[in-house]
């Protein structure tokens, strides 16, 4: 079986695996346990736009800075706040 050498520096190990195959050593490493958890925090909507709507929501945003999502995202914001004081 082939050992991992034992290194000085990370100079040294970023050498050693920049030319050495980390599957020949897979006997010679240690397992470790991790844990990644992963919350998204945005969702993908697909809301299908006429030609003229699009372009229009496109133009509009161009004047402001903003993306065409971007200007949507407001809009939505803010529609939903006029909604809840409405109610």
């Amino acid at each position: 079986m082939v050992r991992i050498p034992k290194f000085n520096n990370e100079e040294e190990i970023q050498e050693f695996w920049s030319t050495h195959d980390s599957a020949d050593y897979w006997e010679d490493m240690e397992d470790d346990e991790v844990i990644v958890s992963f919350v998204p925090r945005k969702h993908l909507i697909v809301m299908p736009l006429n030609e003229d709507l699009l372009r229009d929501v496109r133009k509009l945003a161009l004047e402001k800075g903003l993306s065409s999502v971007q200007l949507l995202q407001k809009w939505i914001v803010n529609g939903l706040h006029q909604e809840s004081d409405v109610t």
